[in-house]
């Protein structure tokens, strides 16, 4: 099995372009820039062994909703996993999943069988092949990006839940990653009961900013739950992460500010690429609070991932096939007006 680049690496762009690790302005991720601020850490969190202290499951439910869960390192690791877990407690049909997303997703699953893919820049074409491959009965379990990164793109929880409807009929699965829905909660299929073939991933690492601390839930039915635990072994996540995720998951009135603050700073996140980007050729794919895409060639988006980089700007270039890519900017700190000033000169410079 391959490993997969993804965005935030910086000392592997430092070791390509030169730039100290220390040096880059990264857009090349989704996390907010904001990040929730860590409160002082208990020595024992260091100290004893990390079981999972009964307030965080506790402020999980405050947040998320009160549904089974289990905490992991991430969702990483449940990706990984759940694909082997599904296969043996439901069918062993083909999986689909977006053509354009978290590519960890199909990787994970191309080790256990057939995979397809549906659009994952039009929602409206991919519901209708998803549909089609339901009634041709093409279709095992289905994997949802909502929103998808990178492209920006939502289905209706209202249709996702008549998708697992149907998939229950033949022990078939829906998951769907909900990483970057918390700027959006009422979009969540967590907002009501969930079916007992539903598995929802939600990561700590996007809206609050606490990617370092590898902190995610899976929201399933308990005999799935217990699956995954029995794969992961015991002190899955470590004592100072789940300290930081009970203040940050308790906090409502940073939640609160930090959703206004990130839906008025979207504007002018966009506005600081868009223009350029037009001139150049290239469309706009997706608005999101943490992110903005552009659609364009692929060497354009090659040319300006390379000539940012020359320049300590880190994007994230996405190949969706030999004539399409995207290009991701994550989110400038506005507040910090040197790296803002940097990041307008350089696309100044590649307007026509």
């Amino acid at each position: 099995m391959s490993l997969l680049f993804h965005g935030g690496d910086l000392q592997s762009a430092s070791a390509i372009y030169g730039c100290k690790p220390n040096d880059w302005v990264d857009l090349s991720t989704g996390i907010n820039q904001h990040s929730y601020p860590v409160p002082t850490i208990d020595t024992n969190a260091w100290h004893q062994l990390p079981y999972i202290d009964p307030a965080l499951t506790k402020a999980a439910g405050s947040y998320y909703g009160e549904h089974p869960c289990l905490a992991s390192s991430g969702s990483q690791s449940v990706i990984q996993l759940l694909p082997f877990i599904l296969h043996q407690l439901g069918n062993q049909k083909t999986t689909w999943l977006p053509n354009v997303g978290y590519q960890e997703h199909r990787q994970a699953w191309s080790q256990q069988g057939d995979v397809r893919t549906y659009s994952g820049l039009d929602s409206r074409l991919a519901a209708q092949q998803i549909d089609t491959a339901l009634h041709n009965n093409e279709l095992g379990h289905l994997v949802i990006i909502n929103p998808n990164n990178p492209t920006g793109e939502t289905f209706n929880p209202q249709q996702m839940r008549s998708w697992a409807q149907k998939l229950h009929a033949i022990d078939g699965f829906l998951i769907v990653d909900e990483a970057f829905i918390d700027t959006t909660m009422t979009a969540s299929l967590l907002t009501e009961k969930l079916a007992d073939n539903m598995v929802i991933l939600r990561s700590v690492g996007k809206f609050f900013g606490l990617a370092g601390i590898r902190l995610g839930f899976t929201f399933a039915a308990q005999t799935v739950l217990n699956s995954l635990a029995k794969e992961m072994g015991p002190w899955s996540v470590n004592g100072p992460a789940q300290k930081v995720a009970i203040a940050a998951l308790n906090d409502t009135l940073w939640q609160t500010n930090m959703r206004t603050q990130l839906a008025n700073e979207a504007m002018a996140q966009l506005s600081l690429w868009q223009h350029s980007m037009t001139q150049l050729g290239a469309d706009l794919a997706a608005s999101h609070e943490l992110f903005r895409s552009f659609v364009m060639p692929p060497d354009l988006a090659q040319r300006l991932h390379l000539n940012a980089a020359k320049n300590g700007i880190l994007l994230r270039p996405v190949d969706i096939n030999s004539s399409t890519s995207l290009l991701r900017f994550g989110n400038v700190d506005l507040s910090h007006s040197r790296t803002l000033e940097h990041c307008q000169r350089w696309i100044q410079q590649e307007s026509p």
